[in-house]
């Protein structure tokens, strides 16, 4: 097993990232290439260990992927994808495993579909219950069997209207999928507006789908028979991006971010400001750095264009050291989001969690320790608070981060933070 080993303090981290395509974008749109006639070619991939184990779950399915590592580039013909099971042994450490259940039904609407109940991020109860309701009111069979959800319909999907009882990005992204090839026209309410949902919904309509925003959280489908291949590049990863933002933020460095559209992080950047850093932006690059003191803050989560549950853990080991206190109402996830509270607090932090809330009180100092870490934000958020501790600290788990961070250990490096791997 592999574990980080961060020597520190590190302050004044100072650097470029170029940051990759967007890894929770990129799934979905793997998944809605099942939908598609012909081959798809997608640019701007992150190489990540997520979009691995979707190409070895398209394989499983009778697709051809080719990956270029050299030029990040998949290239998906699905021309003999003819199986309709989604394995439990591949979908078990990915969540986002489940969007192939949209895609599928849309695909193969006379046939049964078989898709083991996913995994990922343990990050509570995330039910997929408004998937299901969704995919019934378009006319699909479903069962739950042995930890495999079962759907079929006996006349095809047919245009409905759905309303989502809460935001929900795979909800959505699932039901767009199932209905793009639907009979007549789908309305969805309540839907996700996510960066990650709108390149779905360009990457779609690209491909000669019908689908067009109606309003603020309204989307309207217009079944169409046939999805033609495309080549289509993979919008920049707004949450990597935010995690080096952070760790300019909390060395009190200079950091830049490229590739990157500003829109994507509009509520974070009002909260670093609100903080106290300097952001700079120009075109597609951010930069921060701090150059007068810093303030605590309050922080409430929720569905874009509000500041992204995913970047909340990253922005809480930076509070951990801003003067105050600092309060944070997790309305995602909940309580399990804080799962980075127990390993800071063995650092030294001061952090009271009530409920879904967090009260951060700002200290002058951390100390090293061994963490270990539990999902992908919270082992960002771990190696962050060994980057300005005292002394040798170790992270292990790291695995939970090449989930989602493509060569996070050198991207570090170059910021000047004193990291390496080792096996134990």
């Amino acid at each position: 097993m592999i574990r980080y080993c961060i020597k520190g303090p590190n302050k004044g981290a100072k650097g470029i990232i170029n940051i990759e395509g967007a890894k929770n974008s990129c799934l979905a749109l793997m998944a809605s290439t099942v939908l598609i006639d012909g081959t798809v070619t997608l640019k701007n991939v992150p190489l990540v260990e997520d979009i691995i184990t979707m190409c070895k779950l398209l394989n499983a399915l009778g697709s051809s992927v080719k990956i270029s590592k050299r030029n990040k580039t998949l290239i998906i013909d699905n021309s003999r994808t003819n199986k309709c099971i989604v394995p439990y042994q591949l979908i078990s450490t990915m969540r986002g495993g489940c969007l192939l259940m949209g895609s599928l039904l849309g695909k193969n609407q006379n046939k049964k579909i078989k898709v083991a109940q996913g995994g990922g991020c343990a990050l509570g109860n995330r039910e997929i219950n408004f998937h299901l309701s969704g995919f019934k009111a378009l006319g699909a069979n479903i069962n739950l069997s042995k930890g495999y959800v079962n759907l079929s319909t006996k006349k095809g999907l047919i245009g409905n209207k759905y309303k989502f009882p809460k935001v929900t990005v795979t909800g959505t992204s699932n039901l767009i999928m199932a209905a793009v090839k639907a009979k007549g026209l789908t309305k969805l309410y309540n839907v996700s507006r996510e960066p990650e949902v709108v390149d779905l919904v360009n990457f779609l309509n690209q491909s000669g789908a019908n689908i067009k925003f109606k309003g603020q959280r309204k989307i309207h489908i217009q079944g169409v028979k046939k999805l033609y291949g495309e080549h289509y590049k993979i919008i920049p990863d707004r949450i990597e991006a935010f995690s080096y933002l952070c760790v300019g933020a909390i060395t009190r460095g200079s950091v830049k971010v490229k590739n990157i559209n500003p829109n994507f992080l509009k509520s974070e950047i009002k909260i670093l400001k609100k903080i106290g850093y300097t952001l700079k932006i120009q075109n597609s690059t951010i930069g921060i750095s701090t150059k007068k003191k810093l303030k605590a803050v309050q922080i409430n989560t929720g569905p874009w264009p509000k500041f992204a549950t995913d970047n909340m853990p990253p922005l809480l080991a930076v509070l951990t050291l801003i003067p105050g206190i600092s309060r944070i109402k997790e309305n995602v996830f909940g309580a399990h989001r804080f799962q980075c509270v127990p390993e800071l607090k063995r650092m030294g932090a001061k952090i009271e969690i009530i409920g879904n809330q967090a009260k951060v009180y700002g200290c002058k100092s951390l100390s090293s320790a061994e963490c270990m870490s539990s999902d992908l934000r919270t082992t960002f958020s771990i190696i962050l608070g060994l980057i300005m501790a005292e002394g040798d600290g170790y992270v292990s788990r790291v695995y939970h981060a090449s989930r989602g961070y493509f060569d996070l250990l050198n991207k570090l490096k170059k910021l000047g933070i004193n990291i390496k791997s080792q096996s134990v």
